[in-house]
């Protein structure tokens, strides 16, 4: 009986401990004030992947230091992945294994005088319902709510689609990156976005649906507005704080 009970209580601990490991990625040596990326899925039954990519020239100090791409992280439903990226880390996380949005990151605190943790979503390779954020509800520097990406594409996507004429609804359509009906009570179906999206696609996404995201870096091709050409520095957000929560949903 004593025997069995010593084996049921280690090996209790052990899947305790193994839960605990699982839940861990990153350095080992990391300390209390240390950047770390919380990979939160809020997802019942989906699995999230991020490719994960670091900067060529990090630092020693930081995780993958020299390794452009670097092991996926995989992210459970319901589960939460503490990502510890160490002193000096600049570099992405992508939603869908590299197809979806992408979080770029950037800890080494250039910034003259005052720390900054730098951070933006870029939805040119893809799109995602996923959003990053400081973790504790932190505003930007500036003062500007800090929450990057979208919970719901789509539904953001249908919240503009009913302020486009007909004609300019189909044109759209055409184009396959979205999909659903035209009219005053159309409805979209589906919206998706990649690299070789024409302006027409960037421009609703980016200045009519206003996705809090960059959709590409900078102006619209073809499309000269102050909006458009200001997307790079009006996405480029900035916080104190070094931790950040990614969020699946």
């Amino acid at each position: 009986m004593h025997s069995f009970a010593i084996f049921t209580a280690v090996a209790i601990a052990f899947s305790f401990f193994s839960t605990v490991l699982a839940h861990t990625q990153g350095v080992s040596n990391y300390g209390p004030d240390d950047p770390v990326v919380s990979l939160v899925n809020t997802s019942p039954s989906q699995t999230h992947v991020y490719k994960v990519e670091g900067n060529m020239d990090n630092p020693g100090t930081a995780y993958g230091a020299g390794e452009g791409a670097l092991p996926a992280a995989t992210v459970l439903p319901g589960e939460t992945v503490q990502f510890h990226l160490g002193q000096g880390f600049i570099g992405a996380f992508t939603a869908d294994n590299g197809a979806g949005s992408r979080f770029e990151v950037n800890f080494r605190g250039d910034s003259p005088g005052e720390y900054k943790t730098w951070y933006n979503t870029d939805m040119q390779f893809g799109m995602t319902n996923t959003t990053i954020g400081p973790t504790h509800g932190d505003k930007q520097i500036n003062g500007e709510e800090s929450l990057a990406g979208e919970q719901d594409c789509l539904a953001k996507a249908n919240t503009a689609w009913g302020s486009l004429d007909q004609g300019a609804q189909q044109e759209l359509l055409d184009t396959g990156y979205l999909e659903g009906s035209t009219g005053k009570n159309g409805v979209l179906t589906s919206v998706h976005m990649d690299k070789q999206a024409e302006g027409k696609v960037v421009d609703f996404f980016q200045n009519i649906a206003e996705f809090n995201a960059y959709i590409v870096p900078g102006s619209v091709k073809g499309v000269e507005t102050d909006d458009t050409g200001a997307a790079a520095d009006r996405f480029s957000w900035s916080v104190k704080t070094k931790a950040l929560t990614i969020t699946g949903y």
